[in-house]
């Protein structure tokens, strides 16, 4: 329920603060003072639409407040810990404040929520009926609710909704597994012919780099040795070749040392000079007799480097990184491998499911029809004591074929939805002897406020009624009996709920436990609506005006107060 309300800068509303407590609570006024538009910013509040047009002009934005006990919401506490919201106690403020350009601000708690939020979370709390928008109770799922509720259903629905839940899972890991199937197979051929081909070179590390290295050396072959003989003859082997010439030239210069004992550092080097090219001569008499040239080999150094580089340049790996790969394809290829067996697991599970779900779906369809003839009984009886005297209410019960259905019966498949195989409608009819039609179609806004009522007293007697009920005008066209009818049965409701209703109609208003009157003003050429709680005298003088309008006379004041101490005794 709601404990506190304020509203700010909200059409007529400029600052509004107000309590509310349990049970049946009106709010009256003339009309166009705002009272709907309270409700509006309820709505609002739980997650329905909001406007720009409900800024209060010349301001930025609008602002909404509710203060909601927990206590006994059961429902509500479970979505707040699902979706990770925090609350003291068995309260939790939740905020809502819309800009002029269309963005809003939700907070649930102390954390910033969305406008969907507010919804699921208004769903587990409240209902809330207005004469501008469809009916609640015009919903064909609300309908079955209705009805499961009145047979203790909701138990065996919840059962079948998880073994449906539970059997598209299956059905949709089938339906992938099959689709992943068809991939799988050809992914299957390439990873086979990418192993193939990895495996057919097996290159090494660093092969590349060696076979490089010998590639170059094979390609020179020749050169290298035509080189190699040039040097060697240059230095030994000519008649005045260098080695054989220079040991002349050290004798040479060790006759100049003597002479010129400065030049002896030169002798010494020039002995090195000898040194380094007879170690020189003997390193190029090495390669030139290691070095070895085979036109077959180079034929199959450049075939193999050839088929090494097209594996890097094809998987853009490094000759490392291509022995990786091939192990990550053999374990990808394993692992489709070993999933080629689950197909039968997830058939069997699917099929387990869907047993399991029929069963449920026809037992919940089976019990929903054995309960349909005392519902419509019970509630004719209560609509006869709001005023709808003859009138009927029937529910009609249909599968829905669908040719893709899960479900077959005979020869036809028909569609399941999470409530089970039961499409259901309500029609209705005001008098008797008139055929029952779609309530949506011919029932009247004071006829449905009245069906609602039968089926809210009706469901009173097997479960608890919704915690918060939000109720606009839903009297309107009632008056005498009918009224008095749905002022008592409004009273009983309100014991088990918090129910906020908008009334003109002054047997109502009295029932009320507390009343708030709303009234507009005219300040600095501006109007401007208030809110006010309502004490003895001051309801007394309220239900005059709306029993007998502006003059109060003592005779409409007596029958004000003589309305209001009956519905209070």
């Amino acid at each position: 329920m709601i404990t506190h309300l304020k509203i700010k800068d909200f059409a007529l509303f400029e600052s509004l603060e107000l309590s509310l407590a349990d049970g049946l609570s009106v709010f009256t006024g003339e009309s166009g003072a705002g009272k709907s538009l309270i409700f509006d910013a309820l709505a609002s509040l739980f997650g329905g639409r909001c406007s720009t047009a409900n800024i209060r002009q010349g301001k930025e934005r609008y602002s909404l407040q509710a203060v909601l006990s927990l206590t006994g919401q059961n429902l509500a506490k479970d979505y707040l810990m699902e979706q990770g919201f925090r609350y003291t106690g068995d309260e939790i403020i939740i905020t809502k404040e819309l800009m002029k350009d269309g963005k809003a601000r939700v907070k649930i708690g102390e954390s910033l929520a969305s406008t969907t939020h507010l919804r699921e979370l208004g769903k587990t709390m409240a209902e809330i009926h207005s004469q501008n928008e469809q009916l609640f109770l015009l919903e064909k799922s609300n309908q079955l609710e209705f009805l499961d509720r009145y047979g203790n259903l909701e138990s065996l629905k919840f059962k079948f909704k998880s073994a449906l839940q539970q059997y598209r899972h299956w059905k949709q890991k089938l339906s992938d597994f099959e689709e992943t199937r068809r991939t799988m197979l050809k992914r299957k051929e390439i990873l086979e012919y990418e192993i193939e081909e990895i495996e057919s070179v097996s290159p090494k590390e660093g092969e590349d780099e060696s076979l490089s290295s010998e590639e170059s050396l094979l390609a020179n072959g020749e050169k290298l040795a035509e080189n190699y003989r040039l040097v060697l003859e240059e230095l030994t082997e000519k008649e005045n070749s260098i080695l054989k010439v220079f040991p002349t030239l050290i004798h040479a210069i060790q006759k100049v040392s003597i002479l010129i004992p400065e030049k002896k550092e030169m002798l010494e080097e020039w002995e090195e000079v000898y040194d380094r090219l007879k170690s020189l001569k003997s390193i190029i008499r090495e390669e030139e007799e290691e070095l070895f040239f085979s036109p077959e080999r180079l034929d199959m150094v450049q075939s193999r480097l050839q088929d090494i580089k097209k594996l890097k340049k094809k998987y853009n790996v490094s000759l490392t990184e291509i022995n990786l790969l091939l192990e990550e394809k053999k374990s990808e290829l394993e692992r489709w491998n070993e999933q080629a067996g689950d197909e039968d697991f997830l058939r069997i599970k699917k099929d387990q499911c869907l047993t399991e779900m029929k069963e449920l779906g026809f037992q919940l369809s089976k019990l929903r029809r054995n309960v349909i003839s005392q519902f419509e009984e019970d509630v004719q009886k209560e609509m006869a004591d709001l005023g709808l005297e003859g009138g009927k209410l029937q529910v009609v019960l249909r599968w829905e074929e669908n040719p893709e259905g899960e479900v077959e019966e005979g020869s036809k498949s028909y569609f399941l939805s999470e409530s089970g195989l039961d499409q259901i409608e309500f029609y209705f009819s005001a008098n008797p002897g008139e055929k029952p039609r779609p309530l949506r179609k011919v029932a009247s806004g004071g006829e449905l406020s009245r069906v609602m009522l039968a089926l809210r007293s009706v469901l009173g007697k097997q479960a608890p009624s919704p915690q918060m009920l939000v109720l606009d005008e839903v009297d309107t066209g009632l008056g005498g009996e009918a009224a008095e009818a749905m002022a008592t049965k409004l009273k009983k409701l309100a014991r088990n709920s918090q129910i906020l209703l908008i009334t003109h109609t002054q047997q109502v208003a009295a029932a009320g436990d507390h009343q708030i009157k709303i009234e507009k003003r005219q300040e600095g050429g501006r109007t401007v609506s208030y809110a006010a709680i309502l004490d003895f005298e001051e309801r007394k003088r309220e239900l005059a005006r709306m029993i007998g309008g502006k003059q109060l006379t003592s005779a409409v004041l007596k029958a004000a107060t003589d309305l209001l101490m009956k519905k209070a005794g």
